[in-house]
């Protein structure tokens, strides 16, 4: 196999090698990586050392209320968050995001797609929408479509099998998880709707 083996400090608590998997820093073919979750407390040090430049100060009189801004699509952002995020993406070039698209927040991926899939598909179909993707795709994409056992939409399996005449949303990740491969749509119908999902853009 002969796959170099480099970790930081930081990393090596979720990036685990048997000692006897590895010689001189090569892994033996039958050697098991465990990739395991991140830890974000791996972080802790840096911000403490930051900690008066990344101070973070909200005047009494904000966000009294569970809703920071009503007039927009998500309720819980706050302003000057949406303001900084957009002009992130001016500043990165990642993503076009116009004063007319909506910034919608959440806590990872999974929510967001779920969010996405739910404000797409019809609150009272006659059968639930299929949710396709390419294989290979990111593991949670069925459990993600199933998790609420919806009316609006299930999992619909590998986007090169759907031979449905109906409507469908297709996860589209690019680049892809697990392989890195830039990615398009596959199935191209007139009745889907495309969900891009740029977690690793």
């Amino acid at each position: 196999m002969g796959m170099t083996v480099k970790t930081t400090s930081a990393a090596k608590s979720s990036f685990q090698v048997s000692p006897s998997a590895a010689e001189n820093g090569k892994l033996n073919a039958d050697a098991i990586v465990n990739l395991d979750h991140g830890d974000p407390t791996m972080f802790v040090p840096y911000w403490q050392k930051m900690s008066e430049g990344s101070t973070i100060t909200f005047p009494g009189s904000q966000s009294l209320s569970y809703f920071s801004e009503t007039k927009s699509v998500c309720w819980f952002l706050e302003p000057k968050l949406e303001a900084e995020i957009r002009r992130l993406h001016r500043i990165v070039g990642n993503a076009a995001v116009g004063e007319e698209d909506c910034i919608v927040v959440g806590s990872g991926s999974s929510q967001l797609i779920q969010a996405a899939l739910y404000a797409l598909s019809s609150p009272d179909p006659d059968q639930p929408l299929s949710v396709v993707c390419a294989a290979p795709y990111y593991s949670s994409y069925p459990e993600i479509a199933n998790l609420l056992r919806s009316r609006s939409y299930k999992w619909g399996g590998d986007a090169r099998n759907f031979d449905k005449v109906e409507s469908y949303i297709e996860l589209v990740t690019t680049p892809n998880n697990p392989d890195g491969v830039i990615r398009e749509p596959v199935v191209n119908r007139p009745q889907g709707t495309v969900i891009y999902d740029f977690a690793y853009y």
